[in-house]
């Protein structure tokens, strides 16, 4: 006589099982993926930002040309540290500085400021650093009759301490340059207490990239960080 049970087959996993498992391999699966994002380090200067992979680094030498940075003379490059990438399928340096972006790009820097001009930083020129964003940088801008930047808005200005030794300010602002279509800036730069060093990002594309991708534009904003170490 058999006894009870003997000679069962082993069923396969019921319906919950079963999907528990599947579920377990697409999670394993996912995670062995390449990452996400691209972490932008400056240690010596405590300075990151973090990008997703797919956005491409400009060539360092462009961007300082871009910049007006002549990267044949070595000593307007010492002590500046510089960064850009670019959401475009084709990446380029025109769409850091250009007429137009149709899709996010971006510049981090870190610049070390002369003793000699130190007194002259205020929040205004750290607004202006790159366009005339303050009312009387935009008044003295409408006086030159070869400026490439027009219908200038502003969409926020915050004054920013996010800790001890470090202040700034945070811009968004839209301009057309040169004619071309609104582009949307958003620009965060930061000074060291004793004005020595000046810490630069901004993201920029069109007005309408800017609207459609302002997840992706935020998040990278949010990941700017700067740790400065009082004196």
């Amino acid at each position: 006589m058999t006894g009870r049970g003997r000679g069962r087959r082993v069923g396969r996993p019921g319906g919950l099982v079963a999907g528990l498992i599947t579920a377990l391999i697409t999670v394993a699966v996912a995670g062995c993926g390449g990452p996400a994002y691209t972490y932008v380090t400056n240690s010596q200067d405590h300075t990151y930002l973090r990008v997703p992979v797919s956005w491409r680094q400009l060539d360092t030498k462009a961007v300082a040309g871009a910049l007006g940075i002549d990267p044949a003379d070595e000593s307007t490059q010492a002590g500046f540290w510089l960064q850009g990438y670019d959401a475009d399928p084709r990446p380029s340096v025109e769409h850091l500085t250009g007429q137009a972006a149709d899709a996010p790009a971006v510049f981090i820097g870190v610049r070390d400021v002369p003793a000699s001009v130190r007194g002259q930083i205020s929040l205004d020129l750290l607004r202006n650093l790159f366009r005339p964003v303050s009312e009387s940088a935009r008044d003295q801008d409408a006086l030159n009759p070869t400026s490439q930047f027009s219908g200038f808005s502003l969409v926020s200005d915050q004054v920013l301490a996010p800790s001890p030794g470090l202040r700034g300010v945070h811009v968004v602002y839209v301009y057309r340059i040169d004619g071309g279509p609104p582009q949307t800036f958003d620009q965060i730069v930061y000074v060291n207490d004793d004005a020595s060093k000046l810490y630069m990002f901004y993201v920029r594309c069109s007005t309408q990239c800017y609207g459609q991708r302002k997840p992706e534009i935020t998040n990278v904003v949010s990941s700017f960080t700067v740790r400065e170490t009082p004196a």
